[in-house]
């Protein structure tokens, strides 16, 4: 069996849930257990949220909400070791455990969005779409915007995602596709308001409600990101048949984004 121990938001549980089943899959692992007791054990508290967006009964693995007290002991973290039969597995240890490791049972404790390949992340999304809940239908023709703040301003995170990148990206967007109007989704309308102030463009706020957020980003044509993991899955999991996505290449400052999205045009800082 394979173990994973979820922490953070939406965006984040994710890249968690997409690394366990790579693993399992992989491994020709038959069950994944997820243990939400830690979610709420930080600063900014986090519900656990990916029963809304995902069918589990839909895969082949068998997907289990479980505790488990041996995740509290945080072991792939302190302890990553690259060893055959080794079962805790964190960041830093990931590829190994992918590609050589011998072992069928697991601990996985990490954020797993910069440990993965770029083929990682492709079968993720693939793996993942599988169970994935869709809810729009159509894809609207319109460019939406996705700007990030509350806890990315007191990280400093929002650097990421600057007044600089946003401009280029609008301009991108108005130029080569001629599209004039934009629909923003953010969690900090003020922060939004103010990055937005200087920059000639007509738009509108809308959405509000993360649920919704997440499905309306993925089922616009034309989207501007933010370097939010939240954004970034909504992209990838969205309709992308032929959409045209801008994104940051940071993560965080200093961090590069090393996985693209489909149909990425990327933005360098």
């Amino acid at each position: 069996m394979l173990v994973v121990r979820l922490a953070g938001g939406l965006g984040n549980q994710i890249f968690q849930l997409g690394a366990s089943i790579l693993l399992a899959y992989n491994k020709k692992i038959d069950s994944v257990y997820i243990d939400t007791s830690n979610i709420k054990c930080y600063e900014t508290k986090r519900e656990y949220e990916l029963y809304k967006f995902f069918d589990y009964t839909r895969f082949p693995i068998k997907i289990i909400e479980k505790t488990f007290f041996l995740n509290k002991l945080r072991l792939p973290i302190h302890f990553p070791f690259q060893i055959p039969y080794y079962p805790f597995i964190g960041d830093k240890n990931f590829q190994f455990a992918l590609n050589r490791a011998s072992s069928k049972f697991f601990f996985l404790d990490g954020y797993f969005q910069e440990s993965i390949t770029q083929e990682n992340f492709l079968d993720e999304i693939n793996l993942l779409n599988q169970m994935f809940i869709p809810k729009f239908k159509e894809v609207f023709n319109e460019c939406v915007v996705h700007i990030r703040g509350g806890d990315f301003i007191k990280l400093g995170w929002n650097v990421a995602s600057s007044y600089d990148y946003y401009l280029k990206a609008i301009k991108i967007i108005i130029t080569n596709y001629g599209i004039t109007k934009f629909n923003v989704i953010t969690d900090d309308r003020d922060y939004a308001t103010s990055l937005l102030k200087d920059i000639n463009c007509d738009y509108k706020f809308i959405g509000g409600d993360m649920y919704d957020d997440f499905y309306l980003i993925g089922s616009f044509k034309y989207r501007i990101l933010s370097s939010s993991t939240f954004a970034i899955w909504a992209s990838a999991l969205g309709n992308n048949e032929s959409s045209v996505v801008i994104a940051p290449e940071l993560w965080r400052p200093y961090v590069k984004r090393k996985i693209f999205l489909p149909n990425e045009l990327r933005i360098h800082k």
